[in-house]
């Protein structure tokens, strides 16, 4: 094989898709074959172009192609494998972009065909939007890529993945599963759960007073905007690191009780040297780098108080070609207010700002 040319997506959701854009855009992929359980995500990536062509069944549109990536739940990964394997060829490379490692690979060694090249891999990148619908071509740019290959991987087939990811912008990472599932589950899988947490507490608060979602709206949505992720996708990716998160729950849990005991003894020394600490910690998180939780691309613009005020500032960006994926109203003052404009991509963002500020708009990035 001189080349990744025929690719089979198995899964067309944000990932899948993504990926499908991607490899259209940047590499010598020449097909791409798309499956999906859900009709409606396949109609989805062939009218954004993610896909080729679309196969309904696992008994066509395997046997030709060079690469196959499941894009699937993690939980359904395995038993995927397993019902496509005897349709494969020994020439073809299969990987997947699940979120954890450690079972899928001990539960594979011991049932997958010999024949097959196996490399599994996790893009550390994603989205809180689901689905084909919020699919982007640059996804894997600047993110972290990691590949868990088996002992036995061919080093040919894992040379010609290893291309094909790097042309996407993917930087590659090797670690092994156990390590590999430990970390995510500190950098992924807890903020998760505590962006969750964070809304449920909330959300107990607003049962008796409905003021707290509207004082919580802007820097509080911001932090928790992961809570808003797929419940499936994350109800699997939970249950397939049970261990991990644990562990790391356990040591947040800790971290909280710290905190609380510094309030308790109302320290005021300890707790600034405390958030001092953390302040410096936080600076050594690479910042041109994608990874596990979604980017921010966002920008706050000051806006007088003026009959089509807003709709200025939209039809400005707008008839420069540029998409606001979100748009909120920060503050009402008396001489104007705030708005927050969100994009799908930092060159997006970096040209909104440039055309605001030589517009006069006070603009500051988040």
């Amino acid at each position: 094989m001189e080349r990744i040319k025929k690719v089979a997506i198995i899964g067309v959701g944000l990932l899948g898709s993504s990926l499908g854009l991607a490899l259209k855009r940047f590499t010598e992929v020449t097909e791409i074959y798309g499956y999906d359980r859900q009709e409606e995500h396949l109609a989805t990536a062939l009218e954004i172009g993610a896909i080729d062509k679309k196969f309904m069944d696992f008994e066509n549109g395997l046997a030709e192609v060079d690469l196959v990536v499941l894009a699937v739940p993690v939980a359904a990964i395995t038993d995927t494998l397993l019902e496509i394997q005897s349709k494969l060829t020994a020439e073809t490379i299969v990987t997947d972009v699940g979120s954890t490692k450690s079972e899928l690979v001990a539960e594979l060694k011991l049932q997958l065909d010999s024949k097959l090249t196996y490399i599994p891999g996790h893009p550390m990148t994603g989205s809180e939007v689901s689905g084909p619908a919020g699919a982007d071509a640059y996804l894997f740019e600047n993110a972290i890529y990691v590949l868990t290959p088996l002992e036995d991987t061919e080093q040919e087939k894992l040379a010609l993945l290893e291309e094909l990811l790097e042309k996407v912008g993917a930087i590659l990472m090797y670690m092994e599963p156990n390590d590999h599932d430990r970390v995510v589950a500190a950098v992924s899988h807890l903020p998760h759960l505590v962006a969750c947490a964070l809304v449920d507490s909330v959300g107990e608060l607003a049962k008796t007073d409905e003021r707290a979602f509207f004082l919580a709206a802007g820097g509080f949505r911001d932090t928790t905007r992961i809570a808003a992720g797929d419940p499936t996708m994350w109800s699997d990716i939970c249950l397939n690191n049970v261990e991990y998160i644990v562990e790391m729950l356990e040591n947040f849990k800790q971290k909280l009780l710290d905190f609380s005991a510094l309030l308790t003894e109302s320290d005021y020394q300890q707790l600034f040297d405390k958030f001092a600490s953390i302040k410096d910690l936080r600076e050594e998180i690479p910042k041109k780098q994608r990874g596990l939780l979604p980017p921010a691309y966002e920008l706050v613009l000051t806006i007088p108080d003026r009959p089509n005020a807003i709709a200025k500032v939209t039809s400005l960006i707008g008839e420069a070609g540029i998409n606001i994926t979100d748009i909120e109203i920060l503050r009402v003052r008396e001489k104007g207010g705030s708005l927050r404009l969100a994009f799908a991509t930092a060159g997006e963002l970096k040209a909104a700002e440039e055309l605001l500020i030589g517009a006069e708009y006070k603009v500051e990035l988040k």
